[in-house]
């Protein structure tokens, strides 16, 4: 969570266990580099924009030209929206709390943050373009019923 912008990920919602070792030990713990990333320039394999991350060849395009046209974008500037969820993070006091936590952090920021999963996971998938590596987001129940809550309130 993110105490600065007042803003969570909630692990349920993209498919992932809440323990440190689960976050950990997955490829849902990844998503935070999108998070954390600080940089007004790209470089390989950095975030390109909000387009698509990866290039297709098509039969008539010479692959030199493709590789050649990456290189010419390296180190070029690359100014992400303040909206985007790309770098959101950076610079900012974020933790992994836990649910036992005795600062009841985790209760505070389930009720009164918001839920940046959904917008980190379409992020997340746009960038690395890679089956293998899609995440899904489904609100999980507890998100549900405090979404339901607020709209009540």
């Amino acid at each position: 969570m993110n105490t600065d912008k007042k803003e969570f990920v909630c692990p349920w919602c993209i498919g992932a266990g809440a323990k440190l070792w689960e976050w950990a030990a997955n490829r849902h713990g990844a998503i935070f580099t999108l998070l954390l990333r600080q940089s007004d320039c790209t470089g390989g394999g950095d975030y390109g924009g909000q387009g698509p991350q990866v290039i297709e060849l098509t039969e008539n395009q010479d692959i030199r030209d493709v590789i050649a046209k990456g290189i010419a974008r390296e180190g070029m500037s690359m100014p992400i929206p303040k909206e985007s969820i790309v770098g959101r993070w950076a610079g900012d006091r974020v933790v992994l709390i836990g649910d036992y936590d005795e600062s009841e952090l985790y209760s505070t920021a389930t009720e009164l943050y918001r839920n940046i999963s959904e917008p980190l996971v379409e992020a997340w998938n746009q960038f690395l373009g890679d089956e293998e590596f899609t995440l899904q987001y489904h609100r999980c129940s507890g998100c549900t019923e405090r979404f339901y809550a607020a709209e009540q309130r």
